[in-house]
């Protein structure tokens, strides 16, 4: 799923941005004491880490990393327990892709003050990048409690749960940051695919709308929307978006592929086969592609490429039971009766229970049985335990 992902990295790269404006309003009050202190010639300890966050926290909105870094571990030299300037020198350290000293800081910020949200929200993202999801999603699950503000703790637990295939706890997942912030185009497009996941095509396709909506050059809801809409039924508004995505990516043998699903559900056989045989000159080991093709070319009445377009598929894919059932179509058309029963058994046995009835009709003779395998040699009793 590579939607997935690529939200992940947008998160990543932005986490750090969030969390300075989760502590803005902190760094404003501080930035107004500092003020007065800058008046005051000798300063405590807990004065002058208060003056060097406010410093950092600044360099660190400038974008000048290094300053920050100085800034705020002075800051942290001065006041030890004093849990802001770790979160934010923990966002410094993101940015900088230091995982490691991000994930020490994070845990030192929330050490000192267990509901700090945003530094919840920060190392909940470095443990997913370092594949520890179930800490990952505790984290979110607490940053979560901390309101609107962290409406991608909502999203990013839903993420989570939607790779688990817990679809509708994340459809409710993404409902939540949705509400948290109704301009979040990504938040849309996964509700959209929880939605087509839990069979609810007309929701999804809603979804998938609003997304690009808000965000027009998101190509994957206009391909998703395309999709849900084919499952909805409405082939006319899938075959268009169909076709505005793939002038836009025109080498994507998938997109290529599920048009010609959708042209082939439409009854334009010939265009199938166009954009089956565009999808195999893109990608020659798509099983799929072959396969598909070789449906399209059985209703065409082109038999002998339906047979070699099915075998090309079981060459890629050994148990592609489809596969199987459609050569077993061709071979009967062509007169070749007993490699087409041959063909409808194997189909069965690999699960499609088509094989069999079309095996029954036919009238072929019962499959013969799958040879015993070798028996195996024979070893020393295992000893019994406890036995005197």
């Amino acid at each position: 799923m590579l939607r997935y992902i690529l939200l992940l990295a947008i998160l990543l790269a932005t986490g750090s941005s969030q969390l300075a404006d989760a502590q803005t309003t902190k760094a404003d009050t501080t930035r107004l004491q500092t003020a007065r202190l800058d008046t005051a010639q000798a300063l405590t300890p807990a004065q002058l880490a208060e003056k060097a966050y406010a410093k950092g926290l600044a360099s660190f909105q400038a974008k000048d990393y290094a300053a920050a870094m100085t800034s705020l571990s002075e800051a942290i030299t001065a006041k030890p327990d004093y849990a802001p300037p770790y979160g934010t020198r923990a966002a410094t350290h993101l940015e900088l892709k230091e995982y490691d000293l991000a994930l020490a800081d994070f845990d030192q910020a929330i050490k000192l003050e267990p509901a700090n949200y945003a530094s919840l929200l920060g190392r909940a993202q470095i443990y997913e990048a370092k594949g520890k999801l179930s800490e990952a999603e505790l984290d979110y699950s607490e940053a979560m409690k901390g309101g609107s503000s962290y409406g991608p703790a909502w999203y990013k637990r839903g993420v989570l749960r939607f790779q688990r295939g817990e679809y509708q706890q994340a459809r409710d997942d993404f409902d939540g940051a949705i509400k948290a912030n109704r301009n979040d185009a990504y938040a849309y497009h996964e509700r959209a695919s929880a939605n087509q996941k839990l069979g609810n095509y007309v929701d999804a396709t809603l979804d998938y709308t609003t997304a690009l909506a808000l965000q027009p050059n998101l190509l994957s809801a206009l391909l998703n929307r395309a999709a849900a809409q084919r499952r909805a039924g409405q082939l006319a508004q899938s075959l268009r978006d169909y076709d505005t995505y793939l002038k836009a990516k025109p080498d994507d043998a998938l997109a290529l592929t599920n048009r010609g699903n959708a042209r082939y559900e439409n009854k334009d056989f010939k265009g199938a086969v166009a954009d089956f045989t565009q999808a195999i000159s893109l990608d020659a080991k798509y099983a799929l592609a072959w396969n598909n093709r070789a449906a399209a070319h059985l209703k065409l009445e082109e038999y002998d490429k339906a047979e070699a377009d099915a075998s090309q598929a079981i060459s890629l894919d050994a148990a592609y039971a489809e596969a199987f059932l459609n050569r077993g179509h061709a071979r009967e058309m062509l007169r070749k009766a007993g490699d087409a029963c041959q063909d409808w058994h194997k189909a069965a046995e690999l699960g499609i229970d088509a094989g069999k009835s079309y095996a029954l009709l036919a009238g072929c003779p019962a499959p013969e049985p799958t040879p015993a395998a070798e028996p195996a040699a024979a070893t020393e009793p295992a000893t019994e335990a406890g036995k005197q």
